[in-house]
């Protein structure tokens, strides 16, 4: 059976920012995170304080999109794959209430593309995994060209931020995370070029800005590990 589409799922929320379960679930999560998985975050001052925003993140652990929803201080949206929002109605609940919304990974999910569109041309930030799926190895793998190609189609910048200490707590497989020191980086953001380009231009940018991107969270990746082995 194929799976569903984005769009045969039910409505997502507009904001969820100021809904009392967001508001709960936050507060205790930042009590779990800041003492039990010890999240340490900087760069913050690179976040745009206004407009549509991607971050881009690498991808370790289920851990990693509420740690960077709890990270950033501006309303944050995440797409997640189809099949989470259809296995139970309280999962669908869950995530939904939290900023997610369902796209079907490696199809062209017209519904959700244009929603991550309007999240951006809506002034919110929208925090995408580009790599598509969690890695199992540590290593951060090749980003898809969507990226750029949203972020050019919006006029959106694109901040690069590194993750790491999530796949260590609770990686692919595992249950429950186990304690332990995760840290979040951002970079200063890359500007997209103009949307006036031919698509021959337009693909050649796009390719150019994601490869940017993916080059730039590998560098504050290896930065966080550096900062850990010093640290000891």
């Amino acid at each position: 059976m194929d799976s569903p589409k984005a769009s045969q799922l039910i409505e997502v929320p507009t904001s969820v920012w100021d809904r009392p379960f967001y508001r709960g679930v936050r507060a205790t999560f930042s009590l779990f995170c800041r003492s039990y998985l010890r999240l340490k975050v900087d760069g913050l001052e690179n976040l745009p304080a206004e407009g549509g925003t991607i971050v881009a993140v690498n991808h370790q652990s289920h851990l990693d999109v509420p740690l960077m929803g709890l990270a950033l201080p501006r309303e944050a949206r995440f797409p997640g794959k189809a099949e989470l929002f259809t296995s139970s109605f309280f999962l669908r609940t869950f995530l939904l209430n939290l900023g997610g919304f369902p796209i079907v990974r490696g199809e062209g999910d017209r519904k959700a593309i244009s929603l991550s569109e309007s999240i951006l041309q809506r002034g919110d930030v929208l925090v995408l995994f580009p790599e598509g799926t969690r890695t199992r190895t540590g290593d951060i793998g090749a980003f898809h060209r969507g990226l750029g190609v949203l972020s050019i189609r919006t006029g959106s910048p694109i901040v690069p931020a590194a993750i790491r200490g999530s796949g260590d707590s609770l990686g692919v497989g595992k249950i429950w995370p186990r304690p332990g020191k995760i840290s979040i980086r951002f970079a200063k953001p890359l500007i997209p070029p103009s949307l006036d380009l031919s698509p021959k231009d337009l693909k050649e940018a796009s390719q150019s800005l994601t490869l940017a991107a993916e080059n730039e969270v590998r560098s504050l990746y290896q930065s966080l590990l550096l900062s850990r082995e010093s640290s000891g």
